[in-house]
């Protein structure tokens, strides 16, 4: 009864009683609730639908379940990573401070006798951004405004420290270049056997090359 429309005149919360509603009264009320059955089955098939498409409740709370334990475990390796990050920075810039000025010195020293003693100083910042300066120079050249041998030069010098800085003393291993000279000029060539003439002293070094100029330059010196 309360479901049904209240008929005209009548008072809010008073519906008539069923005896006083004429047949097309009451057909009109029996239509009403009939429109507002089938919308509410309307409804409830759609709910039950989006229901179904959901899955089971039990299964979507188990999956709940997993999907917050798993959260728990990544936030965990994240912040794992995040403290192996910092102690790999913090230890980055301890090794820096130590190693960049023998690595530092040690190359420039390497790189004069690869240049004849043209340059007597090479820095490299953290970035390994080198720059040089030559004997009686004021200030330093970026590898940007020096020649293409040069810069070859420059970088065997430093390959050449790390290896020697890098690898143990006691033990010295075997250094092994692969055409390292290809690009050098006859001089520059000439510069650079001396010098690792110098270095075969303290360690085997294998030069492979598919070039003649450098067994012709070791059969000269013979």
């Amino acid at each position: 009864m309360d479901s049904l429309p209240a008929p005209a005149g009548a008072g809010p919360g008073t519906p008539p009683p069923p005896t006083e509603r004429n047949p097309q009264q009451t057909a009109a009320a029996l239509a009403a609730v009939g429109g507002e059955i089938s919308r509410l089955q309307g409804e409830l098939s759609h709910a039950e639908g989006q229901r179904t498409a959901l899955g089971d409740p039990a299964e979507l709370e188990h999956g709940l379940e997993e999907a917050e334990e798993a959260l728990t475990r990544r936030r965990g390796e994240y912040r794992a990573l995040e403290l192996a990050l910092e102690v790999l920075s913090q230890a980055n810039g301890e090794l820096q401070a130590r190693f960049s000025p023998a690595l530092n010195r040690r190359a420039g020293q390497l790189f004069s006798a690869l240049t004849g003693g043209k340059y007597e100083e090479l820095t490299l910042t953290r970035e390994f951004e080198a720059a040089a300066r030559e004997a009686g120079g004021v200030l330093p050249r970026r590898t940007v405004s020096l020649s293409r041998g040069t810069v070859d030069q420059l970088y065997l010098a430093v390959r050449l420290a790390v290896c020697e800085l890098a690898l143990p003393a006691e033990e010295p291993a075997p250094l092994v270049l692969d055409d390292a000279l290809s690009d050098f000029d006859d001089a520059r060539m000439a510069l650079a056997l001396e010098c690792l003439e110098q270095y075969a002293g303290e360690r085997q070094i294998l030069l492979f090359t598919c070039h003649g100029r450098e067994r012709a330059w070791q059969a000269g010196r013979g």
